[in-house]
């Protein structure tokens, strides 16, 4: 968990220049859509149990891990449940691990996605639990390839994350051919 902690924060999982997409463009979504009544959001604590992720960021997240990680899918009902929740605490430690200024953009994106209006207009998605997986995955696909960067920054960033934070899991390691470290290289390392 560390090692991947350092490799998002030195840009290896989540390019720098990703972040700085991000921030003109949600910077100036957030301060207009501040403006509309009820839309103003304030500061909120992180969900329980969770050191940066709120509770709309939780179920951001809850929504888009099945469609970007299609390996979930196979599993049964408790290991899914499982592999979720492992998953976003893996996600709320590397956003909680990243410098300020990472995760004030992170905070930015997250922010934009809770506002409902905005949300809707720019995902097409209303509430994330009732989002079917073909709306999700629409999303997810038309921020990736938009022609924007600040949305394509986006896209890609969420995804990254969730991919990320899923296939550090040892119990999912067998989904993408990786047979695990190789044990006599870790028990020296970790000795």
């Amino acid at each position: 968990m560390d090692r991947k902690l350092d490799s998002m924060a030195d840009g290896a999982g989540l390019p720098r220049r990703d972040f700085l997409k991000l921030g003109l463009g949600f910077s100036l979504a957030l301060t207009l859509a501040g403006t509309l009544p009820g839309c103003s959001g304030g500061a909120k604590a992180p969900a329980p149990d969770l050191a940066f992720l709120q509770p709309g960021d939780v179920a951001l997240f809850s929504a888009i891990i099945p469609v970007v990680v299609l390996d979930l899918g196979t599993r049964s009902a408790a290991e899914q449940r499982t592999l979720l929740r492992q998953t976003i605490a893996n996600i709320d430690g590397t956003c909680a691990g990243l410098d300020a200024h990472s995760r004030g953009e992170l905070r930015k994106l997250f922010d934009l996605l809770a506002i409902c209006p905005l949300r809707y207009v720019l995902t097409g998605v209303g509430d994330w639990h009732e989002a079917s997986p073909a709306k999700l995955d629409a999303f997810l696909a038309r921020w990736r390839g938009s022609r924007f960067a600040t949305l394509n920054a986006g896209g890609n960033v969420l995804v990254r994350l969730v991919a990320g934070s899923y296939y550090v899991i040892p119990t999912t390691f067998a989904a993408v051919g990786f047979p695990g470290p190789f044990a006599p290289l870790f028990k020296a390392v970790n000795a």
